[in-house]
């Protein structure tokens, strides 16, 4: 499947007028060829680590002690490395290229809707150097939230636990890197760039997060917002697995979406989409993993509720 879609996608690039209006970087050769890059390893090792006759026993068990580990690590999580890839392809032109038409006014026309203004326009007020500072750290703070809550549980030997987290994560990146693609937009921090009266100035002591933040953003990822809905979707498996995390969990989502709105990184129709994008990612990836034929062998862990 990995070699027939990376094919599938180098021909559509090469035989359509696309080919010749996009500009190809590092990053999609990458997002391209990342599949067939790791197949191609698997099969390299397979192949080193098949023969265990005549001279090459003892190699081979040499190789097969030596390969087993890391090739376990890669396999469990690979939804990292492939995500990497599909993520920061977008930091090229991609997303306009398949898209060209960006969704900003639609999705502010939707916040005045609910709001009769604009969220970030209605927390101007409220705008402290305090508060800014705060509000960036939970934001950047997503960087590390899941992969040190998976890593944990790798490390604890929670394998349940950690497949459906890892699972969960590439099912709902992957909705939304769709959804970025099909409905673009830079956001009201952009959009609305002339329009605000005051700036989110914070202290000089949390300038370097927010330079971090701003270098590594995608300039078309708002909606949904993938800052509140990987949150959320970790609080779902916390609710079921481990109930007592359940509510530091929640506080933490809604920290997030009000750090999302006060920096003007989405609008409050993103962090709404968040909540239909979690829920439907975690049914979804269950089904799937129900229906994987290595899946039906394992057993399911009781459910802790303490």
């Amino acid at each position: 499947m990995a070699v027939a879609v990376s094919a599938a996608l180098v021909v559509f690039f090469s035989a359509t007028r696309m080919f010749h209006k996009f500009h190809f970087a590092k990053l999609d050769l990458i997002f391209i060829l990342l599949p067939v890059g790791l197949l191609g390893l698997k099969s390299l090792l397979t192949l080193l680590l098949s023969s265990e006759t005549g001279e090459d026993v003892d190699t081979t068990r040499y190789l097969t002690n030596f390969f087993q580990p890391f090739l376990k690590i890669l396999r469990d999580w690979f939804p990292f490395l492939l995500l990497g890839a599909c993520y920061y392809s977008l930091f090229t032109n991609l997303i306009l290229r398949v898209n060209p038409h960006t969704a900003d006014a639609v999705l502010s026309k939707m916040d005045a809707a609910l709001l009769g203004n604009q969220a970030s326009f209605l927390l101007e007020p409220w705008i402290n150097p305090w508060v800014t500072d705060f509000l960036s750290l939970v934001y950047f703070s997503y960087v590390f939230t899941l992969p040190g809550v998976a890593l944990y549980f790798y490390l604890a030997g929670e394998n349940f636990f950690f497949r459906r987290v890892m699972m969960g994560y590439l099912t709902l990146v992957l909705m939304g890197v769709t959804s970025y693609l099909l409905v673009p937009a830079i956001g009201p921090e952009n959009f609305f760039a002339d329009q605000y009266t005051r700036e989110l100035n914070g202290h000089a002591a949390i300038s370097s997060v927010d330079y971090i933040m701003h270098v590594g953003r995608v300039g078309h990822d708002c909606f949904p917002s993938l800052h509140v809905g990987i949150p959320l979707l970790l609080s779902l498996y916390l609710c079921n697995y481990r109930r007592k995390l359940a509510i530091p969990a929640l506080a933490y989502v809604a920290l997030m979406c009000c750090a999302t709105i006060y920096l003007r990184y989405h609008y409050l129709i993103d962090v709404i989409a968040a909540f239909a994008f979690a829920p439907a990612a975690y049914l979804l990836n269950d089904f799937l993993l129900r229906h994987w034929p290595g899946e039906r062998i394992l057993s399911s862990p009781g459910r802790e509720t303490h």
